[in-house]
């Protein structure tokens, strides 16, 4: 940040905020009158991805020329009311934080037993080398499971494993183990 003009926009995606033990205060350069945006989201530690909502924290100027290209009624009533019990509800917040955090644990520890290499994440998902992504993509959802393939990412021997409840993390494993095994 400090090697970059004062002119040029910085937008931080903040999607796994609530996931970091010690984020980084980007507000900060906010604060400071620079062109930062912050974008947060209620998809990940609220559950709410299919509302397709968040928000951005920026300067009123720049807040007010994001206004000027939005379309009208880009956010629905219940995405609304959604994100509002979501902000309220800290409990879950906390609830879903340690669920995750048991599961990334758990994968890890499984990924390690199998001697899989893996990205250590703080989000709710693990990145793990499985040789052929895609087809093991494929083979884990001919057993109902379903993982994202990152071949499009230019990862093609790596899928990313969502952290579910410990019930589906070891379904998951378990089938894995299957596929990695035949």
């Amino acid at each position: 940040m400090a090697r970059l003009p004062p002119q040029v926009l910085v937008v931080f995606d903040e999607a796994y905020y609530e996931f970091v033990e010690e984020m980084p205060d980007t507000l900060r350069y906010m604060r400071d009158g620079r062109n930062v945006v912050t974008l947060r989201t209620f998809s990940k530690i609220h559950g709410l991805a299919s509302l397709r909502i968040g928000y951005g924290i920026a300067r009123p100027e720049l807040i007010e020329v994001m206004h000027k290209t939005r379309q009208p009624f880009n956010v629905n009533g219940v995405g609304q009311v959604g994100a509002l019990a979501a902000l309220a509800d800290e409990e879950h917040q906390r609830e879903t934080k340690e669920l995750t955090d048991r599961g990334r644990a758990f994968f890890e520890k499984e990924f390690a037993a199998m001697k899989l290499r893996f990205v250590p994440s703080v989000a709710n998902f693990v990145l793990v080398n499985v040789g052929d992504g895609l087809a093991v993509f494929r083979a884990l959802l001919q057993r109902k499971v379903i993982v994202r393939a990152m071949k499009g990412y230019n990862l093609p021997e790596w899928v990313r494993i969502t952290i579910g409840t410990m019930d589906q993390n070891r379904k998951c494993v378990e089938a894995l183990r299957r596929v990695l095994g035949s």
